[in-house]
């Protein structure tokens, strides 16, 4: 693939992931009592939106990612989009839950094409740079902020983004087995995406 063709797919996509999300925002807060803040409380919304940005900034400028910096940010998008999509189909989809999706092609975007989208890019087209070990706990930082974000916020507007986040639906024994499961999910994920990257990177400098 050239440049400029993976150039024009990532902008593509983020195009589409932006588009979907702004759409799901209309037609939520037209529809139901969807709120600014409810909506940005979605950790779907928020990988989205950061998979959105960074597929912006590579298109703009494709070897940004060279910067063990922004390699982190990449990997970390690229881990919580997975588990945006793994969460869905095991927790939310086979239940009908009610995740703020509007439309079928919104969901479809946001919890199928941007996640696979996004694992293929890394797969593909890894950061050439390699990545320490200590990333897979940066890679969890975020996640457990969004948790005890979650799990405050909850209380005080008696509103959880995400049924098995719910205490009073799931029972806090459940809330934390699920959040454990989770956390060890993004550890999985983060290892797997850490080994391809540092493999591939080894492979083309042995070449």
């Amino acid at each position: 693939m050239s440049r400029t063709t993976h150039r024009a797919l990532r902008l593509a996509l983020a195009s589409l992931l932006l588009v979907a999300l702004l759409a799901q925002l209309a037609i939520g807060m037209s529809r139901s009592s969807l709120t600014v803040a409810n909506f940005f409380s979605f950790f779907t919304v928020l990988s989205n939106v950061s998979a959105a940005v960074l597929l912006i900034l590579l298109a703009a400028r494709p070897g940004r990612d060279a910067s063990p910096t922004f390699a982190v940010f990449r990997g970390a998008v690229t881990v919580y989009m997975s588990v945006t999509a793994l969460v869905y189909v095991i927790l939310l989809a086979p239940i009908a839950a009610d995740v703020g999706v509007a439309e079928p092609w919104i969901d479809w975007s946001i919890h199928v094409l941007g996640p696979v989208a996004i694992a293929i890019d890394w797969i593909l087209a890894p950061p050439p740079t390699e990545l320490p070990l200590r990333t897979l706990w940066v890679w969890l930082v975020f996640p457990a902020a969004y948790l005890a974000y979650s799990l405050v916020r909850g209380v005080i507007a008696d509103w959880y983004p995400y049924p098995f986040l719910d205490p009073a639906e799931a029972g806090y024994p459940a809330v934390t087995m699920w959040s454990a499961v989770v956390l060890v999910v993004i550890l999985g994920f983060g290892f797997a995406y850490y080994w391809w990257s540092n493999r591939r990177r080894a492979t083309m400098v042995t070449s």
